[in-house]
């Protein structure tokens, strides 16, 4: 199999307790089959511990409870594992191993198989830092050779290079736009209140934040801009045979334009960018609320 990646993913490497945000909230942290297995037959205090602390999650797969801040129990308060820190990583759940590493396989219909694309999660600091760092556009490699390439082969590769300008859209920003895509991620699942407050801030400072973008999109610069336009895009890559290439587009552009309003909201642009992803990457329901309203459009 073909396997895909961003020049920066073999690099990476999690921040840990440098992270000012961590991965250990908010969302149930499933166990898989075999870590269910070695996690109830773990003896000693800390397979009690293990065992009090598992439930049954919503979809009736076993999974961790979170602790009444919304923490998975388990996470020290200096942002450390305590099951990394006593067992070592192979004592995780294959999630935990995994996070927020991704693998995305859409089909190739030239060689009649899928292809692996890989990479790292938005709401990872470090992977929004390794991001934005890169110079000039974004590359990546494959398994067949160690030469760089841009997102426009990626596409070409999955027969999604007919319509012009997705590569690399026009990523100017109208008050019309603005206030499309804050309408539209109203709709989606709340996965806080910061959420929903946020939203409703930029709705009612709107034309102060537009020109303030446009102030900031000046200073960041384009290739940042396509940079993480290409990347939300490169993720969802595996839909690319149930929605228009137009509505990957669109989502994509709505995401970096969301990250720009909110970065002029807050000053925090690499917050700005994982705020985002937990609220929409990391709920796929809400991935497909959008793609669903813009397919078509």
């Amino acid at each position: 199999m073909l396997k895909i990646y961003p020049t920066f993913f073999p690099d990476f490497q999690c921040k840990a307790d440098r992270c000012r945000h961590t991965c250990c909230q908010k969302w149930e942290i499933d166990i898989d089959e075999d870590t269910e297995k070695k996690y109830r037959s773990t003896k000693g205090p800390l397979g009690k511990e293990l065992r009090e602390w598992m439930k049954t999650g919503e979809e009736g797969l076993p999974c961790f409870r979170m602790n009444e801040k919304g923490y998975c129990h388990f996470l020290t308060e200096k942002g450390l594992c305590r099951l990394v820190l006593e067992r070592g990583d192979d004592f995780l759940c294959q999630i935990c191993r995994d996070h927020p590493r991704f693998y995305k396989f859409p089909y190739d219909a030239d060689r009649g198989e899928e292809v692996m694309l890989c990479g790292t999660g938005l709401a990872c600091e470090k992977t929004v830092e390794q991001l934005l760092s890169e110079k000039g556009a974004l590359t990546f490699h494959s398994s067949e050779s160690d030469r760089p390439f841009h997102f426009d082969r990626i596409l070409a590769l999955l027969h999604l290079d007919e319509e012009p300008g997705l590569s690399a859209p026009d990523l100017s920003l109208s008050a019309h736009f603005a206030k499309e895509t804050i309408s539209r991620l109203e709709e989606t699942n709340p996965i806080d209140r910061e959420w929903t407050d946020s939203l409703s801030f930029i709705k009612s400072h709107m034309d102060a934040l537009v020109l303030r973008v446009r102030q900031l999109s000046e200073e960041t610069g384009l290739p940042c801009l396509t940079r993480l336009y290409q990347y939300i895009f490169y993720r969802q890559l595996d839909e690319c045979e149930a929605y228009d290439p137009l509505a990957m587009a669109r989502y994509a552009k709505e995401a970096v334009v969301f990250m720009l309003l909110e970065y002029a909201r807050t000053g925090d642009l690499i917050r700005s960018v994982t705020r985002w992803s937990e609220q929409i990457e990391y709920d796929t329901e809400n991935v497909y609320i959008l793609l669903d309203s813009m397919d078509g459009e």
